[in-house]
């Protein structure tokens, strides 16, 4: 056996040199990885743009007409209380001694930079109404929003008129938020939200890179096998190096591109913060405060060195299992036309390995989702990224990737011992018969 494979770094230095100098996959890479970089610096910039201070409002005075038959509400009070600065220079001068008529006659006398504001109760409760001359200075965006202010100081002052003290008032104006949570559970808003998305991310990711790798595996795979140039390479170098040698090659190159993308975002996103703390001196570093609070709000081993080295290892031989079985499907064309069909068997296991750990994650099936850690199919979908969120202990990860890495063995094998025996087979109709006598020849 082990002289079977004896020459399978050459085939595999040769192939990976082959891809690196295909002008196609050098672009798609570089650019990709520009985009990810300008992306995670503008995002970065972009979110150390300290929030602009709100300009002050154009209104400067408000005519309050209140027909609400309740104690009139102290507006310019409850403005200085409160954090918005657009509206605390804003004088306002009671005109409820006035008819409706009367106070509209005195807000057209002095309608620049003023606004009239009318209170009336009526069936259904109350009602605030603003009122403008047409072609006032003021605009209906600056009306709106100080009418909103003005409504929240209305309500306060109709509960005080209830007969609450101001401990008991707090009480009542304070909102509730709700929450669902299960014993032992997290909280965290964006704990949960990074435990709900990821996962979905990650498979759907890696079910994209094994379609389009793999079909690329399975086509080359095929193509060369129905040729005449593979007689003459079984001359020097054994089926089992070849076939070893390719699919290894092609998993590396795409390994590598995924690498050089990931790279490419730390780069961009200590890069940006790099760039957005010169621009911004008081900026903090969003990234580290970012790790370190879903580190502390998911579990002590999420985003450690040894889960991400562990998740890499699991991501790398499950993806390499997939390649050879795309290696599997390609050794099993004897004719250019039964490529396409071949190919379904390939596609089949992945469609259903990550439709199975997507809506497991969706549909929070948890016993689904630890059960797919450890099977072959699935653990490349789902164990990664558990062991990253820290969802997955380290010993747990390391018995995934043993399996893991006994499966791809095996696929391997099988996949050189069936190359091998259906290598001449080419222009012949392969069956069940045809690969059982294969793999006992």
């Amino acid at each position: 056996m082990k002289n079977n494979f004896r020459k399978w770094t050459d085939v595999y230095k040769f192939t990976l040199q082959q891809i690196f100098k295909k002008k196609g996959f050098k672009m798609v890479t570089v650019l990709v990885a520009l985009g990810i970089i300008a992306t995670a610096v503008i995002l970065n910039i972009i979110s150390a743009e300290p929030e602009e201070e709100f300009e002050p409002s154009s209104i400067e005075k408000v005519y309050v007409l209140d027909e609400s038959g309740l104690i009139e509400t102290d507006y310019s009070s409850y403005l200085q209380t409160i954090d918005d600065l657009r509206f605390k220079h804003i004088n306002f001068e009671s005109v409820s001694n006035l008819s409706r008529q009367q106070a509209i006659e005195k807000y057209t006398e002095n309608s620049e930079n003023s606004l009239l504001v009318i209170v009336s109760a009526n069936d259904e409760g109350f009602e605030m109404e603003g009122i403008l001359l047409k072609g006032s200075s003021v605009s209906e965006k600056n009306a709106d929003s100080l009418l909103m202010v003005m409504t929240d100081a209305f309500n306060i002052n109709k509960v005080m008129q209830a007969g609450l003290n101001q401990d008991k008032l707090a009480m009542v104006m304070t909102p509730i938020v709700t929450l669902y949570s299960e014993v032992g559970e997290d909280t965290n808003f964006v704990a949960m939200m990074l435990k709900a998305v990821a996962p979905m991310l990650f498979s759907l990711l890696l079910y994209f890179m094994l379609l389009i790798h793999g079909l690329t595996i399975s086509r080359e795979v095929s193509t060369e096998k129905t040729s005449k140039l593979v007689e003459t390479l079984i001359t020097r170098v054994h089926p089992y190096a070849l076939i070893t040698g390719k699919v290894l090659a092609v998993s590396s190159a795409a390994v590598i591109q995924v690498l050089v993308w990931f790279l490419a975002l730390i780069a961009g996103l200590f890069g940006g913060n790099a760039i957005a703390g010169s621009i911004y001196p008081e900026y903090e570093n969003s990234v580290i405060a970012i790790i370190q609070m879903l580190r502390e709000s998911l579990s002590e081993t999420a985003f450690s060195i040894p889960a991400l080295i562990l998740a890499f290892i699991i991501f790398c031989v499950g993806f390499l299992f997939y390649c050879f079985l795309a290696g599997l499907s390609g050794s099993m064309v004897s004719k250019a036309e039964d490529a396409a069909s071949v190919q379904g068997m390939f596609q089949m296991p992945i469609i259903v390995s990550w439709l199975t750990c997507y809506l497991a994650v969706i549909r929070e099936k948890d016993n689904i989702i630890e059960v797919a850690r450890y099977i072959p199919f699935t653990a490349p979908f789902s164990a990664p990224i558990d062991l990253i969120l820290g969802r997955m202990g380290l010993i747990n990860g390391l018995i995934s990737a043993i399996i893991l890495i006994l499966f791809s063995i095996v696929v391997i094998v099988l996949s050189a011992k069936i190359y091998k025996g259906l290598i001449l087979y080419s222009g012949q109709k392969v069956n069940l018969k045809t690969i059982i006598n294969a793999l006992k020849s």
